[in-house]
C-alpha cells in the first residue's frame, strides 16, 4: 500500500472516531473530502521531527540545551494542539494535549507541559505519553480546527508552479 494510502486510511480511522463525541457521518465526510492527501504528505513528512520527553533550550551562551529520551522512538508531525491551562507573564507556563502523527501513520496523544521565560530566552517541554486514542483521552479535538491546521500546513506546497519543458 503507497503511503498516501496509509495517510489517508490513518486519518480516515482518526475522524470516524468523531461519531463517539458527536459529529455525524455528513460532518465527517465532508471533514475528509477536504483533504489533499498528496500534498498533506510532502507537509507531514517535511515537518517530521524527532520528540522528545523533555527539552530545555536557552539563547544565553551559558545556558544548557538539553534533550532527554526519545518520546516515540521515530519522528513524528504535530498535528493539533490543545491549550488547557496557563499563565502569561514574565514568566509563562503552559499545560496543553498534542495530537502526534507518528512515521508509521499511528497517532500518539501527548500531555505537554511547557515554560518559558524572558521572551523566549529559556524554553523547557516536559512531554508524557497518553495513549493513541483520542477519544480515551483528554484531548478536546475540534475537527474544523483540526483540517484547517492541516489546510494551513499544505500551504507552502501549493506556491509553486510545475516546472514548464519545451522540446
Amino acid at each position: 500500500m503507497s503511503k498516501v494510502a496509509d495517510l489517508k486510511n490513518a486519518l480516515t480511522e482518526l475522524f470516524r472516531k468523531g461519531t463517539e463525541v458527536g459529529y455525524t457521518e455528513t460532518e465527517i465526510d465532508e471533514f475528509l473530502e477536504g483533504i489533499d492527501y498528496h500534498t498533506l504528505l510532502q507537509a507531514v513528512w517535511d515537518s517530521a521531527e524527532t520528540v522528545y520527553a523533555f527539552r530545555a533550550d536557552g539563547r544565553h551562551e551559558l545556558s544548557l540545551n538539553y534533550r532527554g529520551a526519545e518520546l516515540f522512538q521515530q519522528r513524528a508531525t504535530l498535528l493539533y494542539e490543545d491549550m488547557g491551562e496557563g499563565f502569561a507573564g514574565v514568566v509563562t507556563t503552559a499545560r496543553s494535549m498534542e495530537l502526534w502523527l507518528l512515521e508509521d501513520m499511528g497517532f500518539a496523544i501527548v500531555a505537554n507541559f511547557s515554560l518559558e521565560a524572558g521572551n523566549c530566552e529559556y524554553v523547557t517541554e516536559y512531554r508524557v505519553y497518553k495513549g493513541s486514542d483520542w477519544t480515551d483521552s483528554e484531548l478536546d479535538l475540534d475537527f474544523e480546527e483540526l483540517v484547517a491546521d492541516l489546510a494551513k500546513m499544505c500551504q507552502p506546497y501549493y506556491g509553486y508552479a510545475a516546472p514548464v519543458y519545451e522540446l
